[in-house]
C-alpha cells in the first residue's frame, strides 16, 4: 500500500513549484531504474487484442507493482501511476480503421485515401479502440486498491490526429488541398476532446488534479500528454495556418495542458510555447540531433515563463547547473542503479530546491 502522506507530499512540492514566482527551481523524476527493471511485457504483436486485454493488464499491473516495490526508498517527485498502452495506434484508430502490432508498439493505417472519406469518419462509443483505453483504464483503477494511481493515457494533438488519418500525404496536402485540410483538422479537434474527456470521468481527480499521461501532475480541469509530433515534419507557417489554431482551440477548453514535442521539431517550439494554456511542454532528444538541453538554451529566450521538461544525464545536470538555476524545470532521469537515483535526487534537491 502506499503511504498517501507521501503522495501529498510530492503534490504539495510540485504545486509549490508551479506558484513560485521563483526560478532556480526543479522537481526531480526518476523515470527508470535500470537494474531493478528486469520484468518486460510480452512483445505487444504476441497479445491477442481484444481477447487478451484483461491478461494483459494483469500482467501489467503484477510487474508494475513488483517494480514500484524494489523502488520503494527512491524518494523522487515521481507519483506512482499507471495507464492501458497499446501502442501509439490508439491516440487515432478510435475514429476507425486497421492497427497494426510491432513489438514494441503499433500503428494506425491511414483510412482517407480520398477526400469523401471524411465524411465516413465517426465518434463511437462502440469502437474497440476506445473501449481498450477506456475499459482498460477503470480496470486499472477498480484493480488499484491502495496499490498505485491511474493516470490519462493522453492523446495526439490535432494535426497528429489528422497525419494518422490521411498518412504522410497529409504534408502536400496542406498546398494542394487546403479547404478540406481545414475540415479534416476542425474533426480532428473535436475528437481528440472526446476522447479526453472519456478519459477524464474514468481517471477522476487526484488532490484537485490530474495525473497527466506522462506523469505530471497538473492542477484543475488539466490535459495531457498532447503530441504534437507532426509540427517536427512542417514549416512554421504551415503549423500557423493548420495545426495552432486547432491545439490552441482544444487546449482553452481546459484549465492547462502538458504538450510533448521533439528537439527535431525546434523550428516550431516558439509557435508551440505562444499558447498560454500549455503549462508545461517537454522536448524530447532525438538520434542525430542536438541534445534536448542544448534546444532548451537555444530557444531559452521564448520558453520565458514556461516549465520544461527534459530528459537529462548526471553530468548534463551538472554541466547545465548555471543555466537551471534561472529556470523552472521538470528533469527525467534514468539511473542506473538505487544509489545513483538517490545521488541525482539529493543533487536536484540540493541545487535546484523547490
Amino acid at each position: 500500500m502506499m503511504r498517501m502522506e507521501i503522495i501529498s507530499e510530492i503534490i504539495g512540492r510540485t504545486k509549490a513549484f508551479y506558484q513560485s514566482k521563483s526560478n532556480g527551481k526543479a522537481l526531480i523524476q526518476v523515470k527508470n531504474i535500470q537494474s531493478i527493471q528486469d520484468q518486460k511485457l510480452k512483445p505487444m504483436n504476441e497479445w491477442n487484442f481484444p481477447d487478451d486485454l484483461y491478461d494483459y493488464l494483469d500482467d501489467k499491473i503484477e510487474k508494475f507493482v513488483t517494480y514500484l516495490e524494489r523502488r520503494k526508498d527512491v524518494w523522487d517527485d515521481l507519483i506512482p501511476a499507471i495507464y492501458p498502452w497499446f501502442g501509439i495506434a490508439e491516440h487515432s484508430a478510435f475514429i476507425g480503421g486497421e492497427v497494426i502490432f510491432t513489438r514494441e508498439t503499433s500503428y494506425h493505417r491511414p483510412v482517407i485515401h480520398q477526400w469523401d472519406d471524411i465524411e465516413k469518419l465517426e465518434l463511437r462509443e462502440d469502437n474497440l479502440w476506445l473501449r481498450m483505453v477506456l475499459d482498460g483504464l477503470a480496470y486499472l483503477r477498480d484493480r488499484s486498491n491502495g496499490r498505485y494511481f491511474v493516470k490519462l493515457r493522453g492523446a495526439d494533438g490535432p494535426m497528429d490526429v489528422a497525419n494518422a488519418l490521411r498518412g504522410n500525404e497529409l504534408f502536400t496536402d496542406f498546398y494542394d488541398y487546403p479547404d478540406e485540410v481545414h475540415k479534416l483538422m476542425d474533426f480532428c479537434t473535436k475528437a481528440v476532446q472526446w476522447t479526453l474527456d472519456r478519459q477524464k470521468k474514468i481517471v477522476g481527480e487526484l488532490e484537485g488534479g490530474v495525473i497527466t499521461g506522462f506523469d505530471i501532475w497538473l492542477p484543475g480541469n488539466s490535459i495531457g500528454q498532447l503530441s504534437e509530433d507532426a509540427s517536427t515534419m512542417c514549416s512554421p507557417e504551415i503549423y500557423r495556418k493548420f495545426g495552432l489554431p486547432y491545439t490552441k482551440r482544444l487546449v482553452n477548453l481546459y484549465d492547462h495542458a502538458f504538450v510533448h514535442t521533439h528537439a527535431l521539431g525546434k523550428h516550431n517550439i516558439p509557435v508551440i510555447a505562444e499558447i498560454d494554456k500549455f503549462a508545461v511542454i517537454e522536448i524530447s532528444s532525438d538520434p542525430n540531433t542536438p541534445r534536448a538541453i542544448e534546444v532548451y538554451k537555444e530557444l531559452s529566450e521564448c520558453l520565458k515563463g514556461k516549465i520544461i521538461v527534459v530528459q537529462l544525464t548526471y553530468d548534463e545536470i551538472i554541466d547545465n547547473l548555471d543555466f537551471l538555476k534561472d529556470r523552472k524545470t521538470i528533469i527525467w532521469y534514468t539511473a542506473e542503479d538505487i544509489d545513483d537515483a538517490r545521488r541525482t535526487i539529493e543533487l536536484v534537491r540540493r541545487e535546484l530546491p523547490v
